[in-house]
């Protein structure tokens, strides 16, 4: 059944029906009743291809996520997914699965004529590689990017980060504030650009407060890897304190310590990243940097749409508050004085 077909047993224009399905003031309800009624009578759908075709516009949004095992992708999906349905567009999610190819490949099937604008975070291969022409041909192709969390330099277009540089001295400050004297820092992300942003985010404030950084308090290695230098760190240097700037970090850490006979806080004091939910029901509950994946998400999709509605010169980018969740892993008892473990 099509448009044409419909309007020929209807006795009417096939512009007359194209209207009634779509609600057209310049149409009155009773006609527009009989249009649907004999629609669903013969199961009608409009050829959204057709009409995509006709307009120039898919009202359909691409979204590349690294991940979809990482509990803040996910959040940032939900704040796209809610404007997204506010504003009447669809979204495509594709997961890259940290791979460079598989980004690129993403990218260009999307590109082909599927969506109107991209919103992505990059994967840790493609920051590594640092190769950004799939991006540069989307966006030349006439579909605007938008960028968060994962961002580069290197490529013009609208932006959605937090500060962490900021949000990691905050941390380590809340951790030296707990009567930590001897903090550390453990990353299994040195590789990206948040995960280094993170690093001079602690370095300045452990600068600040204790004149200079014991480069041997910062650990930075592989997830593989991490179990076994958590604990070289433990038992070579006893901190009091560390700051875990990922969650395989913070999980890592947390579960070592427990093998050592180490308490959370009191022994060590821990402050990292984590989804919400997991973060709530680890044991002691982690005290985090709550990044508002949700704001986030929100933030890009409103930007995207934005442009694609009304254009606008210039590029911006959009910092999203963030915040500490204070829980126990970092509810140190008052007066406590620095300790250095030697019974490990």
């Amino acid at each position: 059944m099509t448009v044409k077909e419909l309007a020929k047993k209807l006795g009417v224009s096939i512009s007359t029906v194209s209207k009634a399905l779509n609600d057209s003031y310049e149409i009155s309800e009773p006609t527009k009743v009989r249009v649907r009624k004999l629609a669903e009578k013969y199961n009608y759908k409009p050829n959204r291809l057709a009409v995509n075709l006709k307009s120039g516009k898919t009202r359909t949004i691409g979204i590349i996520l690294p991940s979809i095992l990482n509990n803040f992708f996910t959040t940032v999906l939900c704040g796209i997914e809610k404007v997204t349905n506010e504003r009447n567009y669809n979204i495509i999610t594709c997961i890259s699965n940290e791979s460079f190819e598989k980004e690129v490949t993403n990218t260009e099937i999307l590109s082909n004529g599927i969506i109107d604008g991209l919103i992505v975070a990059i994967a840790e291969e493609t920051q590594i590689k640092k190769d950004f022409k799939h991006f540069e041909a989307c966006i030349k192709e006439g579909h605007p990017v938008v960028m968060f969390d994962r961002i580069t330099g290197e490529i013009d277009c609208d932006k959605v980060v937090v500060d962490d540089l900021n949000d990691a001295y905050l941390a380590t400050s809340h951790l030296i504030g707990m009567n930590c004297k001897k903090p550390a820092l453990v990353s299994a992300i040195d590789f990206l650009g948040v995960g280094q942003l993170r690093v001079k985010g602690f370095e300045k404030a452990v600068n600040e407060k204790f004149g200079s950084v014991d480069d041997e308090l910062i650990l930075r290695t592989s997830v593989e890897d991490l179990e076994e230098w958590v604990n070289t760190l433990l038992t070579r240097h006893h901190p009091d304190g560390i700051f875990a700037v990922d969650e395989d970090a913070s999980l890592a850490i947390q579960k070592v310590a427990k093998m050592k006979g180490l308490h959370i806080p009191d022994d060590l004091a821990l402050i990292g990243y984590a989804g919400e939910k997991m973060a709530k029901n680890l044991t002691p509950a982690l005290t985090t940097v709550n990044q508002n994946g949700v704001s986030i998400g929100e933030s890009a999709a409103r930007i995207l749409i934005d442009r694609l509605e009304h254009g606008g010169e210039g590029f911006v980018t959009k910092v999203i508050n963030t915040n500490i969740e204070n829980r126990q892993s970092t509810a140190r008892k008052k007066g406590i004085q620095d300790q250095n473990n030697t019974n490990i």
